[in-house]
C-alpha cells in the first residue's frame, strides 16, 4: 500500500488520499506499521491523509495521536452517529456521548482535523432529538459537523424490515442526503429542514 502511496506522490503529484476503510485503525499493530513505513520513506513530508474511524479507536490510541499526525495524518472523521445517548443505544456503540466528545478534543489537542458525522431520521428522531445533534456538534466543537440520512441500502433484509416506513423508491436518491424514510413524529420535509438548520445554525456560528 505505501509502494502505491509513493508511486502517486513521486509520478502524479497526489498531496492527499482518504483512506476509504469504514476502520482501518481496527488492526492497532497494522495501522502503526502503516504510519511507521510512511515515515520511514519521508512521505509526510510530501503527503497528508484522512481516514474515518470509531470513537472507541481514538480513546483507545489517545497516547498515539501525535504520532499517527507525525505519519502525516491530518483528517479523522468520526463516526458519532447520533447525539441522543437513547440513540447511541439504538445503534448498540460502544462509546458514550462523553467519549466524542473527549475524542474530539483529544484529536483538536493533536492538530488532526475533526468531521464529526451524525446519522439522522430513524424511526423516533423528532425535532428534539434534531436539537439535541446540533447542541451536542456544538459543545463538542468539531472542525466539522456532517448530518446524513439514515438509508438502509435496497435488496438487504434491513430494507425489507423498514419497507413500510420507506418512502422513496428511486435509488438514485439514496445519496444520505434526501429523506427516504419517515419518522414516526415528523414528515420527511420537516426532517430535512430540521438537518439544513442545524448546518445554517452551526457554520454560521463558526463563521462568526
Amino acid at each position: 500500500v505505501v509502494d502505491e502511496i509513493e508511486d502517486l506522490v513521486e509520478n502524479h503529484g497526489v498531496g492527499f488520499f482518504i483512506l476509504a476503510d469504514e476502520e482501518p485503525t481496527i488492526n492497532r499493530k497494522k495501522f502503526i506499521e502503516f504510519c511507521e513505513e510512511l515515515i520511514a520513506r519521508d512521505l509526510p513530508r510530501r503527503i497528508q491523509w484522512g481516514i474515518n474511524t470509531r470513537v472507541t479507536d481514538i480513546m483507545r490510541d489517545k497516547d498515539l495521536l501525535p504520532f499517527y499526525r507525525k505519519a502525516g495524518l491530518v483528517h479523522v472523521s468520526l463516526g458519532t452517529e447520533a447525539a441522543a445517548q437513547l440513540k447511541l443505544d439504538q445503534f448498540n456503540k460502544e462509546t458514550t456521548v462523553a467519549d466524542n466528545k473527549e475524542a474530539i478534543r483529544l484529536l483538536r489537542e493533536a492538530d488532526i482535523f475533526t468531521e464529526a458525522q451524525f446519522i439522522v431520521g430513524l424511526d423516533n428522531e423528532t425535532a428534539e432529538t434534531l436539537e439535541e445533534t446540533f447542541q451536542m456538534a456544538w459543545d463538542w466543537q468539531p472542525d466539522l459537523a456532517n448530518w446524513a440520512m439514515y438509508t438502509p441500502w435496497p435488496f438487504t433484509p434491513l430494507f425489507q424490515e423498514l419497507r413500510d416506513q420507506v418512502e422513496v423508491f428511486d435509488y438514485s436518491k439514496y445519496n444520505f442526503v434526501t429523506p427516504i424514510m419517515k419518522p414516526k413524529e415528523m414528515t420527511r420535509g420537516g426532517l430535512l429542514e430540521g438537518v439544513l438548520k442545524n448546518y445554517r445554525r452551526f457554520y454560521m456560528r463558526k463563521a462568526l
